[in-house]
């Protein structure tokens, strides 16, 4: 009996570690900067936080992105931008507060590396930001 159950646990761990290693494919959507991201932050006032955001397209025009919980504002904030090849142009949010910068899309869509400042009810300066794909 313990030979059986010694066996049976022997191909379930071999199953296992065979089924692991296989490549597996990315589950946000390929070459496209929509979708979640895993944000990293380091600015003056806070000194790192991590947190998520979601990108996707401003009604048909693919130039024009909304970002949610930028700078950990809610996901019921919108920050607005514009996307031109490779940059990030930050244009407003949805609220009263503002925010100013530029992002970098890497060509592979594997992340983003930002520089912007916050003003609101706190100012924050010269903040950097990588999102990275969770």
């Amino acid at each position: 009996m313990k030979r059986v159950t010694r066996c049976f646990l022997l191909v379930f761990v071999g199953l296992l570690l065979g089924s692991s290693s296989c490549d597996k494919k990315p589950h946000y959507p390929e070459n496209s900067i929509l979708g979640a991201w895993l944000c990293q932050e380091q600015g003056n006032l806070y000194n790192f936080r991590q947190y998520n955001v979601n990108v996707d397209y401003y009604g048909s025009d693919s130039s024009m992105i909304v970002i949610y919980n930028f700078y950990k504002l809610g996901f019921n904030v919108e920050t607005y931008a514009t996307l031109q090849d490779t940059v990030i142009t930050i244009l407003s949010t949805s609220t009263q507060n503002t925010i100013s910068g530029t992002g970098h899309v890497m060509r592979d869509y594997s992340a983003i590396y930002w520089y912007f400042n916050y003003y609101g009810q706190v100012d924050d300066y010269d903040i950097e930001a990588v999102f990275l794909r969770p």
